[in-house]
């Protein structure tokens, strides 16, 4: 059972008033007697508890496991080919093997992931916060514990370079390995902006000198032990330093910066680093491009972006323009090194104030890793050298966006994914892998409520006031009449037939009840109660009672500030769970028939819950108002999030 609008029946009702623990604990009444149908537990004695009894429990502890939210924060991308790539970041590795259409998670852990480094589709080294991830097989990753890396790449499985050093982007440190990145030795050169190296012995750094005021390139021909100036560039700083394996080499230097542009030029060497010219320059009304002279050729927009290159003869370069129609980005090609770019486009929308990572595979296919937003990140390809865009969507059908609900420990229904609010998603594997398995009508103007009755059969309810039926999990919906159900606010089902559905809030709605699985409904004999208590009303009404008497105590009904206030209830497997916020002292309740009831310290503070989906009285599932999907095995006291 999931509840998706505040004013629900099982969401954050608001009922109670000013109430202690403290106060009126002298009037005990038997909480559970005998609630157990014998048919449907006969097996299990009765728990007996007084009401005085269940309130002075001490709450246990409850641990709770935090992982990364998604969508995640990135910083990386890589494709080795059209069809196989990784992006990474705060926490996450990413992969896809269809060109970006989909995508699967291959790293969920505390490190965060900052550039990659691959020798093939299969051996990869990912650069982190806490040293290095190796997969060699191109979808596990191992930790290789080290040093925090910023950038990585290696020449042979043992052999490589990195650099090191934090938020300090001009303050780097140039580290070599030989054993893999197992240890690593730092390089007689100084605070490094950027680098780059065509084997074990030569290779190049940029260096920012004099406050900002100057680009150094230097080189070393001996691994790294002695350095020599190569390039210098007055009035700029290094952007961006990159090489291929074949000897060329590509610096982007910008200029002063002021009113929304900034002048920029691309320099290249053919000789790994040893000379440089000139091959693109953007001039704008802070003067001309770094160390530009006449008839090079204009960057595109007004600011430098990111540059991908392709191979020794092939870039491409972006360009951007933030007062250019609420901000556009440029691209510009080149497949004769640097001799001659190709138009720059002009209109192109930003994804983002600034895109952060060009990948391209040649001069037209390529993908663009942006920011829109902070803590938010997303992909967009291209097959016409920048012209158009494509956004891809980053985690796929793997995570429902507007509601989740159980059938059993394994199989749960979700609604919505990220680009589609219809999509009906289920997973068999407890809420790790989500497949899209259907679509909600077109007229399913979003979503208000969501309902399980046993394994496929659903219900949802929309905020247009219509209520939809599926008997095939998912796949196909039917329209259910007013006349058999008005428009619902919250389902519930205690097994595969019986239910209740509550039309408008607990104290004043009507609740309604089935007993054949929702193909007849009728006036249910418990009124004004959250869809849950009724739903347990149909199997086992001792039950039922207590648990409202539960409520009653702890969240009266008449007016005043209440000290506790139910925050949801849910039924699962027989099972009550009854969730109350007092933050700090938030409780919840497990009631069962034949068990003594649990109550555990609710982590309302930490975990911020709009809904339970209970499977039995151990284990349940509960989204969090920030889209969190949590697991419990042991009756609360330990919740983790699900991947």
């Amino acid at each position: 059972m999931t509840s998706l609008r505040t004013r629900s029946s099982d969401l954050r009702t608001g009922w109670g008033s000013r109430f202690s623990l403290a106060l009126d604990l002298l009037l005990a009444a038997s909480l559970l007697a005998a609630c157990a149908s014998p048919a449907v537990h006969p097996a299990q004695p009765a728990a007996r508890v007084s009401l005085q009894a269940l309130l002075r429990m001490t709450p246990s502890a409850t641990a709770v496991s935090l992982l990364p939210g998604s969508p995640p924060h990135l910083s990386a991308l890589h494709f080795v080919n059209a069809e196989l790539g990784w992006t990474a970041g705060q926490g996450v590795i990413l992969a896809t093997t269809d060109g970006g259409t989909s995508w699967r998670r291959q790293y969920l852990g505390s490190a965060d992931v900052t550039g990659f480094s691959f020798l093939s589709p299969t051996l990869g080294f990912a650069a982190t916060s806490q040293g290095l991830l190796k997969t060699e097989d191109g979808r596990t990753w191992r930790p290789v514990p080290g040093p925090s890396l910023e950038q990585v790449e290696f020449f042979s499985p043992e052999a490589g370079w990195a650099l090191s050093g934090g938020s300090q982007e001009f303050q780097r440190t140039l580290l070599a390995t030989a054993d893999g990145g197992a240890t690593w030795r730092r390089l007689a050169i100084g605070p490094v902006a950027g680098a780059c190296f065509f084997g074990v012995q030569v290779g190049i750094a940029a260096l920012s000198a004099h406050a900002g005021q100057a680009v150094t390139v230097e080189r070393t021909t001996d691994g790294g032990a002695h350095w020599h100036p190569v390039l210098s560039v007055q009035g700029a700083v290094p952007k961006e330093l990159q090489c291929t394996p074949d000897g060329s080499a590509w610096l982007v230097a910008a200029g002063w910066a002021s009113m929304s542009q900034q002048s920029y030029s691309v320099f290249r060497s053919a000789d790994a680093g040893a000379s440089w010219r000139v091959i693109l320059a953007n001039t704008t009304g802070n003067g001309p491009g770094p160390g530009s002279s006449a008839g090079v050729p204009a960057g595109p927009g007004s600011s430098p972006g990111p540059l991908a290159v392709v191979d020794r003869s092939t870039a491409v370069m972006a360009g951007t323009c933030v007062a250019c129609n609420m901000g556009t980005a440029s691209f510009s090609a080149t497949t004769d090194g640097g001799a001659a770019w190709s138009p720059a486009t002009h209109s192109v929308p930003l994804p983002t104030a600034f895109p952060a990572m060009l990948d391209m595979l040649s001069a037209r296919v390529g993908w663009l890793l942006s920011t829109p937003s902070p803590g938010e990140s997303q992909i967009q390809e291209t097959t016409d050298g920048g012209a158009t865009w494509r956004t891809l969507r980053l985690v796929g059908p793997s995570k429902p966006t507007a509601a989740t609900a159980f059938a059993n420990a394994r199989v749960g229904y979700g609604i919505g994914q990220t680009g589609d609010p219809l999509a009906v998603l289920r997973t068999e594997d407890g809420g790790n892998i989500w497949r899209q398995v259907g679509q909600l009508p077109p007229h399913a103007d979003g979503l208000y409520a969501l309902g399980v009755a046993g394994r496929s059969r659903l219900f949802v309810s929309t905020l247009n006031s219509l209520v939809y039926a599926s008997r095939d999990g998912g796949r196909s919906w039917l329209p259910v009449p007013v006349s058999v159900l008005p428009a619902t606010d919250a389902f519930s089902f205690a097994g595969p037939d019986t239910g209740c559905a509550t039309v408008g809030s607990p104290q004043e709605g009507l609740d309604f009840a089935t007993r054949d699985g929702g193909q007849t409904w009728a006036r249910a004999a418990m009124q004004g109660v959250p869809a849950a208590i009724c739903a347990v009303s149909l199997r086992d009404p001792a039950l039922a009672k207590a648990a409202m008497r539960l409520v009653d105590r702890l969240a009266p009904t008449n007016a005043g500030v209440p000290e506790f206030f139910l925050s949801t209830v849910a039924t699962g497997g027989g099972s009550l769970w009854i969730a109350f916020s007092n933050t700090p002292h938030s409780r919840l309740y497990i009631l069962a028939p034949g068990q003594a009831p649990r109550v555990v310290r609710w982590p309302d503070g930490t975990m911020s819950v709009s809904s339970l989906s209970p499977v039995n009285a151990r284990e349940a599932y509960a989204t969090t108002f920030d889209g969190r999907l949590m697991a419990t095995r042991d009756a609360g006291a330990h919740w983790r999030q699900v991947p």
